[in-house]
């Protein structure tokens, strides 16, 4: 068997603690032939290619089609570079996880607007009338980019704090999230790992300062799952399956749901430690049986 994963610079990861890495190695511990690549290789001559590194550090020209699997594991931002290689993906039969389409089709903030029972009190809007009338009515928010990621371009955000929304909407032209601040957060964000329809692991990511939480700022804790966070996970897990997501990451504060990762979840190796758990193994186990 051979796959292909298609992700950041290799240099650029943390080993002890990347999601990708960790699948990798596992995969390859497992007898299967891993190769990899950023989306500059990809390219398409009569079919889709990729100049891929194999784990001996050679590259080679490889058709798509002659992979048996395809992860695709960029991270963030969705940009037009990431847009154009879901395209070249979609190129070949080999299935790529997560799917191509779904990538384009799901923005990781707006993804969760469906299931807005589980979510705080949420606004996506970019008139500044709108967005005031909100702040008005919720009291303290938190305002998000739709394309940031990993805590960034959120910011706590004041009601008269004209200046701040005026830079966020780009003049009220650019549409942001605004959701009701959760206090919760100091306590920390829950990152619950999927893998296929599955819950696979949890961790309590809380903040060693400040209320931006992420793996690379924040302590990991395990924690159990609340009775609210089961509910959304009961009917979010089937859904994600059906729309070619078969490994995400999804965000909890204080219960209520604010993000679902599709692009490049992390936290395996972070939740293998707390829960005495092999994630990476997991995943290459559900992975070979789709293949």
């Amino acid at each position: 068997m051979r796959w292909l994963v298609v992700l950041d610079p290799l240099d650029g990861l943390i080993s002890k603690t990347d999601t990708s890495l960790a699948v990798i190695n596992r995969a390859r511990v497992e007898g299967i032939e891993v190769d990899t690549a950023t989306i500059e290789e990809l390219y398409f001559e009569k079919q889709a290619r990729v100049l891929a590194t194999g784990a001996d550090g050679s590259i080679e020209p490889m058709a798509l089609g002659d992979y048996d699997l395809i992860f695709m594991r960029k991270e963030p931002p969705y940009d037009m570079r990431f847009h154009y290689a879901t395209h070249l993906l979609s190129l070949s039969n080999t299935l790529v996880l997560n799917s191509p389409s779904a990538l384009r089709d799901f923005n990781e903030k707006l993804i969760v607007l469906p299931f807005a029972k589980y979510m705080p009190p949420t606004l996506v809007a970019a008139d500044l009338s709108v967005i005031g009338g909100f702040i008005g009515r919720q009291g303290r928010v938190v305002v998000k980019s739709l394309d940031s990621f990993q805590g960034k371009s959120v910011q706590l955000l004041a009601e008269n704090d004209t200046e701040l929304l005026q830079s966020f909407t780009n003049g009220g032209t650019k549409p942001v999230m605004v959701q009701k601040f959760l206090e919760d957060v100091y306590d920390g964000d829950k990152r619950v790992i999927t893998i296929g329809d599955q819950v696979a692991g949890a961790a309590l990511r809380k903040p060693k300062q400040g209320y931006h939480a992420n793996f690379a700022n924040s302590e990991a804790l395990k924690s159990p799952l609340s009775a609210r966070e089961q509910a959304a996970l009961d009917e979010l897990c089937p859904w994600l399956v059906s729309q070619g997501i078969h490994f995400a990451g999804l965000d909890f504060i204080g219960g209520y749901l604010t993000e679902i990762n599709i692009t490049c979840p992390t936290g395996i190796v972070q939740i293998s430690e707390l829960e005495g758990r092999d994630l990476a193994g997991e995943i290459v186990a559900y992975f070979s049986q789709l293949v």
